[in-house]
Order: structure tokens, then sequence, then C-alpha cells
């Protein structure tokens, strides 16, 4: 029951969360799948899902699932993986450390690890990848951002150049764009300093000579993390380099059922795939 009760908690949305179970246990068939561990802790920990058949593309996508850096958890987003498995790519989904028992950087290390991890596996099996698309929804697309744009990669020994391109959907990426007392409160929870709340707000990495393209999907009848976000963060980066950011705003859409792009109940999806191959077009 505690099982069911923490992901009627991360949803908010029974319909949502039914649906979403539901095509997690319907989709496995078929796909290759295999979970790691790079850690000790039992949130450090990912799984990866490759195409049923057929040739494999060379860009990996890595995924970091929401729920505030408190909930949630790499399973519960297996039909992300199923959705771009069925596109070509072999995809990560990872975990990391939660708050309150720990709270920024580890979890932004510790997406950085899990990538090295993941791809490490890959290359294992001898399959070439060479190029990763990041993506994320919510507290995920806020630690997928951050490890673009800040110097977190030099600091874990991650090749930066591995990374063409960010997915943030639903992103805490601007902090002072998040007004509301809700998100103002789970960001505090997160980092837990004036400092390092400047240290952790993606916003405040970038810089001229950002290269790293980034499309930010959000809805705009999102009440959790404020559209604003996306929108101050794509007009700041195009200032550096125009086109670099775009932008996908879902009209009517709220913070989490936005989940429907990745079983194409939103028609938005075909822009999100169309931006991949842009970046990665084999």
């Amino acid at each position: 029951m505690a099982f069911f009760a923490d992901l009627r908690e991360y949803f908010h949305d029974i319909r949502l969360l039914a649906r979403v179970l539901k095509l997690n246990l319907a989709g496995s068939d078929g796909y290759r799948i295999e979970t790691y561990r790079y850690g000790t802790d039992r949130h450090q920990r990912g799984t990866i899902i490759r195409p049923k058949a057929g040739k494999e593309k060379s860009a990996v996508i890595f995924f970091c699932h929401g729920g505030g850096w408190r909930q949630g958890f790499p399973d519960l987003f297996r039909f992300v993986g199923y959705y771009f498995a069925d596109l070509g790519y072999a995809t990560i989904l990872a975990g990391y450390r939660k708050v309150p028992r720990h709270v920024f950087p580890a979890q932004a290390e510790d997406t950085a690890n899990a990538l090295k991890a993941g791809m490490e596996i890959l290359r294992e099996q001898g399959t070439l990848h060479d190029k990763v698309i990041l993506a994320g929804h919510s507290a995920g697309a806020h630690l997928v951002t951050y490890l673009a744009y800040s110097d977190l990669p030099d600091k874990m020994g991650l090749d930066k150049k591995l990374i063409k391109g960010v997915i943030c959907i639903s992103g805490p990426i601007n902090f002072a764009e998040c007004r509301n007392s809700f998100v103002t409160r789970v960001i505090n929870g997160f980092a837990v300093t004036e400092e390092s709340k400047k240290q952790a707000d993606p916003y405040l990495h970038l810089k001229d000579g950002t290269d790293i393209p980034i499309l930010c999907i959000h809805g705009d009848c999102d009440q959790i993390v404020e559209p604003a976000n996306s929108v101050s963060f794509v007009k700041r980066i195009n200032e550096f380099r125009d086109g670099l950011g775009e932008l996908i705003m879902i009209r009517g859409g709220g913070h989490n059922d936005i989940a429907g792009l990745f079983w194409k109940s939103l028609d938005e999806h075909t822009r999100m795939d169309d931006w991949i191959l842009k970046l990665v077009p084999d």
C-alpha cells in the first residue's frame, strides 16, 4: 500500500497513474531491458531500454524523472523508454538520491554518474554510442539542464562533447521565475542555502560560448512550475546564438499531463521527434 500511496502523491491524478501503469506493464514485450547500479544508495540505479529489433541508432536518450527531487524512480517511466526505443534509440532512465536525506549537489552528481555508468555499459556491449540527448521532466528536467550548462561534467570526468542537446519538459530552470509557494518550498528543500540555490540554478550558468541546443516544452496552464521558466531560458540562450533554444508551449497543458507526449496524445510529440532527428540524423 505504501508503494501506491507514493505514486498517488507523485502524480496527483489517479487516471494518469492508471494509464502509466497500464502502458508500463503492457509495453515490455520484446524490448531489451537491463538495470544497473552506480552506487550503494537504493536510488543510485538506472534502467536501459533498447529497441526490439533492427538497427540501433548511435545516439542515446538519457532521461531523468521528476518528483520534486524527493519522489519517483526510473522504472515508473519505462513508457518513456519504450517511446524512444521505438524510434531506434537506446534509452537510459536514471535514478538519483532523494531529498531530504540528500540535498544539492548530490542529485546533480548522481545524474552525471548515472550517465557515465550507463554509457559504459552500452560501450561494453559493443554498440557505438557517441552522442547523447539529455531529457527530463520537472525536477529531472532541472538536473539534465544543469548537467548540460554548468561545469559539473568537467568536475565529474564526463566528456561534455557527448551532449548534443537537451529536452527540458516543465523544468524549474530559472529559479527567479519559480514564484508560487509550492515550488519555492520544494526548491528550498533541495538547495538549502542561498549560495547553493545560486549554484543549482541552471539559468545562472548560461554564458557566452554556450553551444548545446535546448528544446523547452511547457504547458501554459502549469500551476506547479511556471511557464516563464522555459520562456525566459530560451530567450536568454538565444541571445548567445540565435536558434540555440526552441520553445514548445502546449495550450491547456498542465504539469504532469505532458506525459501525453510519450503516448502520442499530444500532437507536439512530432516536433520533439523532428528536433532530435535534426541534431542526431542517424
